[in-house]
Formats: C-alpha cells, structure tokens, sequence
C-alpha cells in the first residue's frame, strides 16, 4: 500500500502559541450570545459533546511595513513606522497598535484559505489606509509614505461546527487570542471592503 504524500508550505503565522481545547469550548461558549447563555443547557460541556467538526484554518493577511515622514520645517522630519494590514480575503484592512508577533511553521496546503487578493492589487488598499486612516491625524500638511515591506502572514482560526437541538452553527474563533472572528466571517462572505 502506498503512502499518500500530503503536500505543505512554510508560512509565517501571526502569534506563536494555539490555545487549547479547553480555552476553544470556552471561546465559543462566550461568543453565543448573552440569551443563550442565560439558558442552563448551555455550557462549554455541552458545545464539547455537540462539536461535529473542528479544524485549525489559517487566514491570510497582508501585513505592511509604512514609514510616515512628516514634514517640520527648520527640523528635521518626524519620521513613525506603521504596521498596515489587509485581509487578503475580504480587504478589510486597517492598521496594528503593535507589531503582532511572527513565527516560520510548516502547514498542509489544505489548511491554508487561499489569497483573494493578490500583492499587484495592494496599492488602493495601502492607499485608503494612508490617507483615511493615518492621514485624517495631521491637520494641516499631509505626511509623505514610504512603503518599507510586503509580506503574506496566515492567521490561525479555529473553525468550529456546533451541531445539536438548539444549534447548527459554524464558530471561527482566534487561534491565538480565543477572540470570536464572527465580524471578520461576514466579511469574508460578503466582501464588501473590496475597492473597485
């Protein structure tokens, strides 16, 4: 019998530690919303015994260095490094208050949702970003950008199918934080942030 050879990819994923089960039950026990939860069958218990399929999926994301040089004339220019991200699936896209940790990790291509957006389309989206978001802080004279870095990072999401009497759902929940991605799966469906 012969072994099926399964293909994989060296990525880079932002974070560096996956919760844990426990965390992920918890995770989406909390994203249920406050009604159900006031319902007692509801618990991490129950969303353990009714999970039907869970899968750690990795989202790519476009990550840019941007370095703002503000004009100060008799000085010398103000000079801030910007990390700009866009979601390489819906262009939802806006800016890190830090910069995110980044790991190299060997992935099976099959987990990997693949890029809607590719890097020549990029430029309106750092565009908006610089002018609706970094922009609108300087009042008077417009900062010049400098694009420093491009580079494709995945994030981890726990996909999770809760099935049972009083659900039929799909959870994506942060692979790093436990934070629920519900905003960012409506996005990814409706892709709205796209610009023409």
């Amino acid at each position: 019998m012969q072994a099926t050879e399964i293909s994989t990819k060296k990525i880079q994923r932002i974070g560096s530690e996956t919760i844990s089960d426990k965390i992920l039950y918890k995770a989406i026990y909390k994203s249920i919303g406050v009604k159900r939860r006031f319902n007692k069958t509801w618990s991490p218990d129950y969303i353990r015994n009714h999970l039907v399929k869970k899968e750690l999926i990795y989202h790519p994301f476009w990550i840019v260095k941007n370095l703002v040089v503000a004009a100060r004339p008799p000085f010398p220019p103000k000079k801030t490094p910007n990390i700009i991200f866009i979601d390489a699936v819906s262009g939802y896209r806006g800016l890190f208050t830090k910069v995110p940790p980044l790991k190299d990790e060997e992935v099976e291509m099959d987990v990997l949702v693949k890029v809607q957006l590719p890097e020549e389309e990029l430029d309106k989206y750092i565009k908006n970003v610089q002018q609706k978001q970094i922009n609108r802080s300087y009042v008077l004279k417009k900062p010049h950008h400098e694009v420093k870095e491009v580079s494709l990072v995945y994030l981890p999401i726990w996909k999770a199918k809760i099935k049972g009497d009083q659900i039929n759902e799909t959870f994506y929940i942060n692979g790093n934080s436990g934070e629920s991605e519900k905003y960012m799966s409506e996005r990814w469906k409706n892709r709205k942030d796209l610009l023409e």
